[in-house]
C-alpha cells in the first residue's frame, strides 16, 4: 500500500492575500485609489421602550460585492475579489465581476499579487470599443 499521508503546501489565509494585494495596489502607479470594502451582515440585539428584546439585521454592502474596490488612474472602476487558491467565487461575486468588466472596468479574482499584476498588464480599456 502506498503512503496514505500526502503532504500539501498550506494555503495562505484570505486575509494575508488581501493585505498583500492592498500593499501592491498602494504602490502601483496605474491605481488612483483602492480600499478594502467590508461586506457581510450582523444581527443587532437590543430592547425596545417596554424592555422587550428586539433585533435588527444590518447588511454591509450587497451580495456579491468585491473585497477591494477602487479606481484606475485612467478613471476605470476596479473590483478585486480575493480568494484562497482552493476556493471559487460565489455566483453573486462572479456576476458582479462580469458586470464590472462588461461596463468597461477591471474586475478580477486575485489568489495572489501576481494575479493582480497580470490583470493590470493585460487590461486594455479600449478593447470593448475596438470590438464594436
Amino acid at each position: 500500500m502506498r503512503n496514505a499521508l500526502r503532504l500539501t503546501r498550506p494555503e495562505p489565509p484570505e486575509q494575508a492575500i488581501q493585505a498583500a494585494v492592498l500593499r501592491y495596489l498602494a504602490i502601483d502607479r496605474r491605481i488612483a485609489w483602492a480600499q478594502r470594502f467590508n461586506t457581510g451582515a450582523i444581527r443587532i440585539e437590543r430592547r425596545d421602550a417596554q424592555g422587550r428584546p428586539t433585533h435588527r439585521f444590518v447588511r454591509f454592502a450587497f451580495p456579491g460585492c468585491s473585497d477591494i474596490l477602487g479606481q484606475l488612474a485612467s478613471g476605470h472602476f476596479l473590483a478585486v475579489e480575493v480568494n484562497r487558491p482552493s476556493t471559487k467565487p460565489t455566483p453573486e461575486q462572479a456576476a458582479f465581476l462580469a458586470q464590472v468588466n462588461t461596463a468597461g472596468g477591471l474586475g478580477l479574482i486575485a489568489r495572489s499579487v501576481e494575479d493582480v499584476q497580470a490583470a493590470l498588464d493585460a487590461f486594455d480599456p479600449l478593447e470593448q470599443w475596438r470590438a464594436a
